[in-house]
């Protein structure tokens, strides 16, 4: 398997970021499914109810929401070692540049004008941090 280039290794937190959201987002839509009445007209005294499809919805609402944990700790897991990894770094504006981009999803112009820089300048500092990062070898 070839090396990530530091652009590529960095933009996995954001990326596994928002494919939490997108769970999160059907998750909502399937507690809303398991949520609504099951009531069903029937012929028999009563009314009757559908379980079985009430179960099933439950079921996978549950699975849903174990894989939405276990990419939460996976994302907890990657940001702390990007962060290391960041923090390894010597240059600060470097260090803070690559945080806020790659860990906070900010744009260069934000990060720009947190630190009155042109944009310019603060995709020249990212870039620099960029070059000197030491990317953990996958196993």
């Amino acid at each position: 398997m070839s090396q990530m280039t530091p652009k590529q290794y960095l933009s996995r937190a954001l990326t596994l970021d928002r494919e939490i959201n997108r769970k999160i987002d059907r998750l909502g839509d399937l507690y809303a499914a398991c949520t609504k009445s099951t009531s069903l007209l029937t012929l028999t005294p009563g009314g009757g109810h559908d379980n079985r499809a009430f179960e099933a919805r439950m079921e996978k609402f549950i699975l849903l929401r174990d894989e939405i944990n276990a990419d939460i700790d996976r994302l907890v897991d990657l940001k702390t070692e990007i962060m290391h990894v960041i923090d390894a770094l010597p240059d600060e504006d470097c260090r803070y540049v690559l945080e806020e981009h790659f860990l906070q999803g900010k744009s260069y112009t934000v990060i720009a004008e947190e630190l009155c820089y042109t944009p310019r300048n603060v995709k020249y500092i990212g870039k620099k941090g960029m070059e000197m990062l030491k990317i953990p070898v996958e196993e």
